[in-house]
């Protein structure tokens, strides 16, 4: 179920000085699951700087290569915590599995879109119209894309309920389209450089912008259980994020090659992305049209209120 790929944590003394609210304190161990993507690079200097210990956290990241992965083992004990999709953690919520979310991650900006529907460079294809009936490459039936691409679809004059899909990760969706075998696709990054580079497509639209000039893309989380067991310590570990979060804006050149080691990639290849900050875990604009999109187009059963998945602690100062 976990692919340990990678490890990333912080040894010997902190290089910072502990607070007085974490003197005095045992250290807590906290395991993270993540994916390879920029976003927890915020984490990754928490560990490195020493940031995580001056809170009295021992913070261990492990890559893995899914949000349904890093779910499945928050869920069934193995982590303390993961980051995850939004998308991916409603669904689960959906289906009954016990988790919250603790704290943001990343966020989706139109101003910097990090996917995009894409059609060859010469199709003819130019309004969401014209796509009615055409055939759609996407990694998986009945994700984010999928989902996304229906409510744009739907929102600029065309008809969802028309789409034919094919099943193709990014790099095989963006070679098929550029092919002609299908008619479009919704490529993330990096393979939508790569794709848009190539010269062979180009972008028809940006659908997560039906969710409004940024939303959040992923978040922390954890079980209902860890949660309420470990208030203090959850505490703690957002207090420690927003201070790793400062540091990481202001030094955004010099986090790219520590990204790349995580990541196993060229830092030629790293970008990093929209990195979410405190209070955007709770601002509903950020996450309540995911639930409300989700729910219309019936992948998950009926909307609720955002703040049914996020931890009550998260709410105090």
């Amino acid at each position: 179920m976990m692919r340990r790929s990678h490890v990333f944590a912080i040894a010997g003394a902190a290089l910072v000085a502990a607070p007085l609210g974490a003197r005095g304190q045992g250290v807590t161990k906290i395991r993270i699951g993540a994916s390879a993507i920029g976003d927890i690079i915020v984490a990754l200097w928490g560990a490195q700087s020493g940031i995580f210990q001056k809170y009295g956290l021992d913070v261990e990241i492990e890559r893995m290569n899914s949000s349904a992965a890093i779910t499945a083992a928050v869920v069934g004990g193995a982590l303390e915590m993961g980051k995850a999709s939004l998308f991916g953690l409603v669904l689960a919520y959906a289906k009954g599995l016990p988790v919250v979310l603790e704290a943001a991650s990343a966020l989706y900006s139109s101003a910097t879109p990090d996917a995009a529907l894409l059609v060859a460079k010469d199709s003819p294809i130019q309004t969401a119209r014209d796509l009615n009936g055409k055939i759609m490459a996407s990694a998986s039936l009945g994700d984010l894309f999928t989902t996304m691409n229906a409510a744009w679809m739907d929102q600029n004059g065309g008809d969802s309920r028309t789409l034919k899909y094919v099943e193709l990760p990014g790099t095989a969706a963006a070679a098929a389209i550029a092919a002609g075998r299908v008619d479009a696709g919704m490529i993330a990054y990096p393979s939508l450089s790569e794709a848009l580079n190539s010269g062979k497509c180009r972008v028809l639209a940006y659908p997560e912008n039906v969710l409004g000039k940024t939303s959040l893309a992923t978040a922390y989380f954890c079980t209902v259980d860890y949660a309420s067991k470990n208030g203090p310590s959850l505490a703690r570990f957002r207090k420690a994020l927003d201070e790793a979060y400062v540091y990481v804006m202001a030094h955004q050149a010099d986090m790219v090659a520590i990204q790349a080691k995580f990541s196993d990639l060229d830092p030629k290849m790293v970008t990093l992305p929209s990195i979410g900050h405190g209070n955007d875990l709770i601002e509903p604009s950020l996450t309540q049209p995911t639930i409300d999109i989700m729910a219309k187009y019936k992948v998950i059963p009926k909307a609720f209120p955002v703040r049914e998945l996020i931890d009550p602690n998260a709410f105090k100062k």
